[in-house]
């Protein structure tokens, strides 16, 4: 397992701080614009998103959110982390405890305009058996890197110990986010271990440590869920 995998297992006792943690982001993403620009900040950093402007607030709530470039324009993104806090039954496919990732693109005249929701990338947190005595059968990492990258992490315990990573990027010829790569490593309580790593732009695959070709493909973001890792 990688030493940003090992990390995040270490992080599973912070998960008892997450729902005070999201109480306050839900707060501070629903919170309206600020009266007036702060010296230093962007129009997009000055105005705090509504978050159920776009989505049903008792369907899905914000748990965590990260800023930064993910398209091919200079205004700041968001990345939202939501999740079902209670049973939808209009909408039953995502149960309580489901978890997805949201997307806001900022513009030029610093609000926000609706992108991406992918319901299912995301491990469920109440869908399966505990991680360490908690509810959380996952914790997951988010991060917008400097070059524009957006990577999830989580780790997830159920019959075995999983750790995944994904690498999301733009793709200027579908204008839109897709999967760039993805890192898996299973632990099995018996003993045992394996990694998979895909490089789905350059058309490759390593199967502990072994290399072979595999076709090239665009997977958009939507098409992505946690039940296929």
């Amino acid at each position: 397992m990688s030493a940003r995998h090992a990390a995040l297992c270490g992080r599973a006792t912070a998960a008892r701080l997450a729902p005070v943690w999201a109480c306050a982001l839900a707060i501070a993403l629903a919170s309206p614009p600020a009266a007036a620009q702060e010296p230093g900040t962007t129009a997009s950093a000055m105005l705090a998103p509504r978050v159920d402007d776009w989505l049903p607030s008792d369907w899905w709530t914000p748990a965590r959110v990260v800023s930064g470039h993910l398209n091919d324009d200079p205004y700041d993104d968001l990345a939202v982390v939501v999740q079902r806090q209670r049973e939808a039954p209009e909408d039953p496919a995502y149960p309580r405890g489901a978890r997805g990732l949201f997307v806001l693109f900022g513009t030029p005249d610093g609000g926000w305009r609706r992108g991406l929701l992918a319901p299912g990338m995301l491990p469920c947190v109440e869908c399966g058996s505990g991680l360490s005595g908690n509810i959380a059968s996952a914790v997951v990492d988010l991060e917008i890197t400097a070059d524009g990258l957006l990577e999830i992490s989580w780790v997830q315990r159920r019959r075995s110990t999983k750790a995944v990573r994904l690498l999301l990027g733009w793709d200027r010829i579908y204008e839109t986010l897709g999967l760039y790569a993805d890192d898996i490593t299973v632990i099995r309580p018996r003993g045992g271990r394996s990694h998979v790593r895909r490089d789905y732009r350059a058309g490759r695959i390593w199967v502990n440590g072994v290399p072979t070709d595999m076709p090239p493909r665009f997977i958009p973001v939507e098409e992505i869920s946690a039940e296929l890792y």
